[in-house]
């Protein structure tokens, strides 16, 4: 192109601070339209990941538009993962340039880390920071991690071919939505440390129901992944989002429940593309499909120790209340339930034994004034706007079938936590093979299972 048939550049106007404030950079490159960066990368439809920045929605609406998707692509180069306090101060503002130029008195409240970025982006604005320009090229490959595509090689939980462009699936775009933007999770954005910006892929619209976090220990007992998967499943045919974290045990049985009957999101302490564990990447899919996979951190981004945290007090910002099934000492567990209290929150808690170790976090709690839930079928009594669940949902339970005298004498030698078959024979008194034959009668009966080489009951009665 030669230099007649350049278009005019724009007038630039300038801020108090002598910065430009109107949609054109230095260089007369569209900052808000389609431009190119110092690198000649087209920066207008691509986040700091590759992933279109701007997104649609479930309806195929925009979240955040062009301009604004810009503006934030541009500061995430800039903070990268030090968003602590930035989504705070981006609620007070009505712009991305008032934030920046907030009184230093309001900076100042900032941890400093964040302050620091935030001053170099201002002095910046608008141009990216050097280092991540190419992070804006939409043709950037896929970190290894991410999500397979049905081209890849087959792999376990990898979706069907031709299906590659259902939200949420392999193929589906991440996408973006700023704390300005009224798709936001309207309860989240009220927390005292919302993310700034949340990348999501799913149906940001699971959000807009009533949430509950169900969470517990990733090591837990048999016992509470069957209360967990109880609560969730009953919670989400009621009509309630369930929002936990994805992570073995608790976590995963809370999800795989409430897709049973109804919605569930989960939260991750990675970028939505590369969901962990990676034994979890199928259940994260059909959370994708039937939900949504949330983060505030940018695609191809691994799970941190670090991140753990900060995931957790989103989980817990998302919801009204939130739900602790088993939980040890110390645990993240416990940090969600911490930021739920910090936020303003509901607690629960069910009740463990004394000698469990996976419930010490959950006595601790009900020390600290957590509710306590002691019945699964009075749900309701804690949760009000619980729906009726549909008629099939409330058949009545099938009857236990009843139990011999040895029978009974056994499950009256089983505790809180469990006993072991030494403990049993001592309790019981019984010879060796009435005790087994017996032991296999109540599981059969569905009066006990054995986990981690203890018998734990299932029934009550």
């Amino acid at each position: 192109m030669n230099d007649a048939s350049k278009p005019s550049p724009a007038p630039v106007t300038r801020n108090a601070r002598g910065r430009p404030s109107n949609a054109t950079n230095p260089d007369g490159a569209s900052a808000t339209g389609a431009g190119v960066n110092a690198t000649g990368t087209n920066v207008t439809a691509a986040n700091v990941t590759g992933a279109n920045a701007t997104g649609a929605n479930a309806t195929g609406a925009n979240v955040t538009g062009d301009s604004d998707a810009e503006g934030y692509a541009v500061l995430r180069s800039w903070v990268g993962l030090q968003t602590h306090g930035l989504g705070a101060l981006l609620r007070e503002y009505s712009g991305l340039e008032s934030a920046l130029h907030a009184s230093e008195a309001r900076l100042a409240e900032l941890p400093p880390a964040t302050q620091r970025v935030l001053k170099a982006a201002r002095d910046a604005w608008p141009r990216p920071r050097p280092a991540t320009r190419a992070l804006f090229d939409p043709a950037r490959r896929a970190a290894p991690g991410d999500f397979l595509s049905p081209s890849s090689s087959p792999s376990p939980g990898a979706p069907p071919s031709g299906q590659t462009d259902a939200p949420g699936r392999a193929g589906a775009p991440t996408r973006f939505v700023a704390i300005t933007d009224p798709a936001y999770p309207a309860l989240l954005r009220e927390s005292p440390d919302p993310p700034p910006w949340l990348f999501y892929r799913g149906d940001l619209r699971a959000l807009e129901r009533p949430a509950v976090a169900v969470v517990g220990a990733r090591r837990a007992s048999r016992a509470g992944l069957e209360a967990a998967g109880r609560i969730a499943r009953t919670l989400a045919a009621g009509g309630y989002t369930v929002c936990s974290g994805l992570a073995l045990g608790i976590d995963a049985a809370a999800h795989r429940g409430a897709l049973e009957g109804g919605v569930t999101a989960a939260v991750l302490a990675s970028g939505v593309d590369r969901p962990s564990p990676y034994r979890n990447q199928s259940l994260a899919w059909r959370i994708a499909e039937r939900g949504c996979l949330l983060s505030e951190l940018p695609d191809a981004t691994a799970p941190s120790r670090a991140g753990f945290p900060r995931r957790n007090r989103i989980i817990s910002g998302l919801c009204a209340a939130t739900v602790i099934v088993e939980a040890a000492l110390p645990s993240g567990s416990l940090h969600t339930a911490a930021a739920a209290l910090e936020q303003g929150r509901d607690v629960y808690v069910l009740p463990g034994s004394v000698f469990h170790e996976p419930g010490a976090g959950c006595l601790a709690l009900l020390r600290d004034g957590a509710t306590p839930i002691t019945d699964l079928d009075e749900l309701s009594a804690h949760f009000p706007d619980l729906c009726a669940p549909p008629a099939l949902a409330c058949a009545p339970p099938v009857a236990a079938p009843p139990v011999s005298v040895p029978g009974r004498r056994l499950l009256a030698c089983i505790g809180d936590d469990g006993a072991t078959l030494d403990e049993l024979q001592h309790g019981s008194g019984l010879a060796t093979e009435a005790l087994l034959a017996t032991l296999m009668d109540l599981e059969l009966g569905g009066w006990l299972c054995r986990a981690e080489g203890r018998y734990r009951r299932l029934r009550r009665g």
